[in-house]
């Protein structure tokens, strides 16, 4: 019994550690590809920015959504996201590709996720 819970608890913790949600620019993104980067300095950030929520389940609610489109602030890194998920999933995941806007340099980055 203790062997079969403790390959649960592993197997979650692998899968958990694996998955990366949001790609970072400047930072090891292992499941993205960076694209291009463009200078935007004078373009507007995607939209509202969502409020920062303080409870644990901080991510889940300040992603702001619109159908299949996805909007994220990251206030500590600066960082606005906009994705698209897959229609009919029923997630708010990133499907291909994640637009990301820093802030303090005006550069929108363009991300792939990798191929598997």
């Amino acid at each position: 019994m203790k062997s079969q819970l403790l390959l649960i608890v592993l197997g979650c913790g692998m899968s958990v550690a694996h998955a990366q949600l949001l790609p970072v620019p400047g930072a090891k993104n292992p499941d993205w590809n960076k694209e291009k980067a463009e200078a935007q300095p004078e373009a507007t950030p995607f939209g509202e920015a969502p409020q920062v929520d303080p409870m644990p389940n901080a991510v889940q609610n300040s992603i702001a959504s619109t159908g299949n489109h996805h909007y994220y602030w990251d206030a500590s890194r600066q960082l606005a996201y906009q994705w698209r998920s897959r229609p009919g999933s029923g997630t708010v995941a990133p499907d291909k590709q994640v637009q990301v806007r820093e802030d303090r340099t005006g550069i929108v980055y363009t991300f792939r996720r990798k191929r598997q």
